[in-house]
């Protein structure tokens, strides 16, 4: 799998995305064709990618209310694009989201990779 090959071609294409966070975590939105909740399998600065059997569509626009287990308030993504979707697997990109939403999801990003970070060796 790519995740566990360390070598240098692998990385080199992940720089122009933020690294994505296997993270299980609710997550409410709502659109124009309705509601619905899901749970994050992934997360980044700029997106995830959830599951979730409320029907979204692709291409369609939802704000979204990511209930992070280290914060009492969630924190809203005003306007997220969906990019992909399988099944009840959906991908979202961020589009708005405040600056305080945006330094709460990267402190609890942060605190992710600190505490599972593997131990690296050159």
């Amino acid at each position: 799998m790519a995740e566990q090959e360390h070598g240098r071609g692998a990385v080199s294409a992940e720089h122009t995305r933020e690294r994505r966070i296997v993270v299980k975590a609710p997550v409410s939105f709502e659109g124009k064709s309705g509601t619905g909740k899901g749970t994050t399998f992934n997360l980044s600065l700029n997106g995830c990618a959830l599951e979730s059997i409320a029907g979204v569509s692709m291409d369609a626009t939802i704000k979204l209310s990511l209930h992070i287990p280290t914060d009492k308030k969630p924190v809203t993504v005003g306007r997220a694009k969906v990019t992909w979707t399988a099944g009840n697997d959906v991908g979202v990109e961020f589009l708005n989201m405040n600056e305080t939403g945006k330094t709460r999801l990267r402190n609890y990003l942060d605190r992710l990779l600190k505490n599972s970070s593997p131990t690296r060796k050159s």
